[in-house]
């Protein structure tokens, strides 16, 4: 089975943050892993760890209040 970068970065997240799925995450870190796709990256091992990345400081900005930056323009 073949299990897609996003919903691994989410599952792995879930487990090391010890956190659960933030609301609008799924959709924000899919166009995120999208862009990264379309510009090249087609390692799905580097997708899910560039998607562990952004989970990490997508949780930082919300628990700092610094969520400017991921906010739809």
């Amino acid at each position: 089975m073949n299990i897609l970068p996003v919903d691994r970065a989410l599952s792995l997240y879930d487990t090391l943050a010890n956190r659960s799925e933030t609301k609008g995450a799924r959709e924000r870190l899919s166009r995120h892993l999208m862009k990264l796709y379309i510009a090249g990256e087609k390692d799905e091992h580097r997708l899910t760890v560039h998607g562990l990345s952004y989970l990490r400081e997508f949780d930082r900005a919300m628990d700092s209040g610094h969520l400017n930056k991921w906010l739809p323009d």
